[in-house]
């Protein structure tokens, strides 16, 4: 059973590797076999190559200037967070929104994770100057 500590301190690892645009940090608070699904999409990353290709295209895509938690509700084995990121687009553009992740722990790590996003704003912020 996850319990409330155990999941804030993935939380607190997961939000500080993004803050740090550190892949590799990110992927390692999924599971193995764990869910990354961008703005609930089809194409979800299941195992850990995929976690590592879709985060890092993400992070490149996105790079995360700076990063503030409005709140997290948590309710064992779930949780949601509700965040703003100042990002800067490849182009070199700098930009906010706010963001939704929608989260299922298991065995102390991410079982699942769908992320939302305003994909019209990234796609502006990412458009060529």
């Amino acid at each position: 059973m996850e319990t409330r500590a155990a999941i804030e301190a993935v939380l607190d690892k997961l939000y500080d590797a993004r803050r740090r645009n550190d892949v590799t940090a990110a992927a390692e608070c999924f599971r193995e076999d764990g869910r990354f699904m961008p703005n609930g999409g089809p194409a979800a990353a299941t195992n850990r190559a995929e976690q590592l290709a879709g985060l890092k295209g993400l992070f490149d895509a996105f790079a995360c200037v700076k990063l503030d938690v409005h709140c997290r509700i948590i309710d064992p084995p779930r949780a949601a967070v509700h965040w703003r990121g100042t990002f800067r687009a490849k182009n070199g553009k700098v930009g906010d929104t706010d963001i939704l992740d929608v989260m299922e722990f298991r065995d102390g790590r991410v079982a699942s994770l769908t992320t939302f996003f305003d994909t019209a704003y990234a796609a502006a912020l990412s458009a060529p100057a």
